[in-house]
């Protein structure tokens, strides 16, 4: 918990699966603070076994108001830092995440991933108009491939990210969507 002097702080995590947003993101949370995972959903809500990843694409909208409401009680607690770690780009769920904080006296700070193979993915990502398909084609598979074991996201699907990735976006524009 802090004291109402300090600075409070939500990390909106931006980042591909695969690139390393949850290592990431628990080390800005380090011993005291909170991270917030819509994936955990499907961990500890759905199935019968808290080690197995249910993905249900129609329980989305259940499993972000979940986290949502998980972050309105970190905050009542005044916890911080507070880390979502999702994707979070320039959409309805991260402008409300966005918004809650911020109304409630957190600073909203964007974050991503520091591993060697997200800084080069996204200068790819901030050049994208110079780089062949064929290279974005075999970053996907490869950042598919590396979410087998949890998430398991498509290739194809990771592809479409990448292809609407906006590398400047900042808070201002998530708040003002």
């Amino acid at each position: 918990m802090m004291s109402s002097a300090s600075v409070k702080v939500v990390y909106l995590m931006r980042g591909l699966p695969g690139c390393g947003k949850s290592h990431r993101a628990k080390r800005l949370a380090g011993r005291h603070g909170l991270v917030l995972e819509t994936d955990e959903y499907f961990y500890t809500q759905v199935g019968i076994d808290p080690s197995q990843y249910d993905f249900d694409k129609t329980r989305l909208p259940a499993a972000r108001a979940w986290n949502l409401g998980r972050m309105r009680d970190a905050i009542a607690a005044d916890i911080s830092p507070i880390v979502i770690d999702r994707g979070n780009g320039l959409n309805p769920e991260t402008r409300e995440f966005a918004a809650y904080a911020a109304a409630h006296g957190y600073k909203v700070e964007l974050a991503e991933p520091d591993s060697p193979w997200w800084q080069e993915l996204r200068v790819l990502l901030k050049y994208r108009e110079h780089v062949s398909d064929t290279l974005f084609d075999a970053w996907a598979q490869r950042l598919a491939e590396s979410t087998g074991n949890h998430h398991r996201v498509p290739a194809a699907t990771i592809r479409n990210w990448m292809r609407h990735w906006k590398h400047d976006l900042t808070v201002e524009d998530i708040l003002n969507q």
